[in-house]
């Protein structure tokens, strides 16, 4: 494929800025073809499928695969889909586990993680489990499932109450969803242990952590990798790096997942945690 890109013969979909191209994405047998809709673009991808197929000795199976189509028309789809012998995808789709292309500020992007935790208590539905079992289950399995979303997207107030409905309903109510009383408030639940807490996790806390992690890999010159070579392509190498994203890192045509990035400040108490943590780790090798 990057052969087919550096000959001209596939062209890729364009960065804005047009300083880099995506022709293709792969995760172990996971693979993403991304290009301009065009009929040359079609006729390269089946001699590069075909080329494979020859090369390996093993076989595509076109009617497994999905051709996603954004901004097409559904003429060109229909024509494309005849041509490759596949079917059409919708967007959004799940990649690696996340709905990509999807909008986070929806309930309905997140309701199939809803719908995954309601399942889980279903399934214990008919177990009696003592309340430091319960603990146990809410940090080690109803906290771990949303992980993967909350790393990547921005969970809205709204499903944040309806996780913690879950969980607080599950912890105070025991088996099938009966009402008990709460004897503690859910703020104090979440605290540490040591700080008179039961030490479960904060759904908002650990999402607000999760994505902080992006901005501090974003600031680390030594990493080198696509998604950030994509987002300097995009917004410029001097938004990027800079610190004042809340100030200076929203230009107008920003995704949803940017701007959720940019605003984390908003949900800190600090405004200056850059600062302080070099602080910090100077401070601490001095």
């Amino acid at each position: 494929m990057r052969k087919a890109v550096d000959i001209g013969v596939f062209k890729g979909f364009p960065i804005r800025g047009g300083g880099l191209s995506i022709s293709h994405l792969q995760y172990a047998d996971d693979t993403l073809c991304i290009g301009e809709a065009s009929v040359e673009n079609l006729w390269a991808i089946k001699a590069i499928l075909r080329g494979f197929e020859l090369a390996s000795g093993l076989r595509v199976n076109f009617w497994k695969s999905s051709l996603m189509g954004i901004h097409v028309s559904q003429n060109f789809m229909d024509m494309a889909c005849m041509f490759l012998n596949c079917r059409e995808g919708r967007v959004p789709f799940k990649y690696l586990g996340l709905p990509v292309g999807a909008n986070p500020r929806r309930l309905a992007t997140w309701e199939p993680l809803l719908e995954s935790l309601r399942n889980k208590l279903n399934s214990w539905g008919n177990k009696h489990v003592s309340l430091g079992g319960r603990l146990v289950l809410i940090n080690s399995v109803l906290n771990s499932i949303p992980i993967f979303y909350l790393s990547f997207l921005k969970m809205p107030s709204q499903v944040i109450k309806k996780v913690t409905r879950i969980q607080r309903d599950f912890l105070w109510g025991g088996v099938k969803g009966s009402k008990k009383l709460r004897w503690i408030k859910w703020s104090v639940v979440c605290q540490k242990k040591n700080k008179g807490g039961l030490g479960v996790r904060d759904i908002k806390a650990t999402n607000i952590s999760l994505l902080m992690k992006w901005r501090w890999r974003l600031l680390q010159h030594d990493e080198r990798s696509l998604w950030k070579e994509v987002l300097v392509a995009k917004y410029g190498v001097h938004i990027v790096q800079n610190v004042e994203w809340r100030e200076f890192g929203r230009p107008y045509f920003s995704s949803s997942w940017w701007k959720d990035i940019c605003d984390l400040e908003d949900c800190i108490q600090s405004k200056n945690w850059v600062g302080e943590a070099v602080t910090r780790r100077i401070g601490g090798v001095c």
